[in-house]
């Protein structure tokens, strides 16, 4: 039954994720997310007790699989720079992975209400913490110009974040291409050019 229950979700989820891209959060009705689920708007909140309370998973499930993504790779003995590179890398897979998705967790957070908005501000923040400090580092090994590590974080995850915007998964490249290149592109301009 769980697993029944957890499939329902996932599609729940699905689904609001697009149309909430598509239409935006106030524009969405939990009636439309039951309708493109298939099911009688009343039985939606057998799986969910509001929108917000889908909004707040959605985001909160994204920000679960950024974090996961990096962590790893944040925490390992690497290299500043082949580890910033992995990590722009991973960061683009998991927007790749669910354009819509992606598309909540970039700009419908800001409709969470009250605490839950500050709650995922407080997220949102400590992930950018993590590219913070590894351009932190790389500032105090010389091997980044950059001599502002905050907008230097903001631009690499805003060149990163936009992809949703415009990748297509039948595309040319695949997400690995996708991702090495544009960490790529943002190295190119981030890179010391004189010691």
């Amino acid at each position: 039954m769980a697993e029944v229950d957890n499939s329902r979700i996932n599609e729940i989820r699905r689904v609001a994720s697009r149309l909430f891209r598509d239409d935006g959060y106030h524009g969405t009705s939990v009636r439309d997310i039951a309708e493109a689920v298939g099911i009688q708007g009343g039985s939606l909140y057998t799986h969910v007790e509001s929108k917000d309370d889908l909004l707040w998973d959605i985001v909160n499930h994204s920000a679960d699989r950024f974090f996961a993504a990096i962590e790893s790779i944040v925490e390992s003995d690497r290299e500043i720079m082949p580890k910033l590179h992995d990590a722009m890398v991973a960061h683009v897979g998991v927007i790749t992975a669910d354009l819509d998705a992606a598309a909540v967790y970039s700009t419908e957070w800001r409709h969470l209400a009250g605490n839950r908005r500050a709650a995922f501000a407080s997220r949102r923040d400590a992930y950018e913490q993590l590219f913070r400090g590894m351009i932190r580092q790389g500032v105090r090994d010389r091997l980044i110009s950059s001599s502002d590590e905050v907008f230097a974080s903001l631009f690499v995850l805003s060149s990163l974040n936009w992809v949703y915007q415009w990748f297509r998964p039948d595309g040319r490249l695949t997400t690995d291409e996708l991702g090495q290149l544009m960490a790529d592109y943002i190295f190119d301009g981030l890179r010391r050019r004189t010691v």
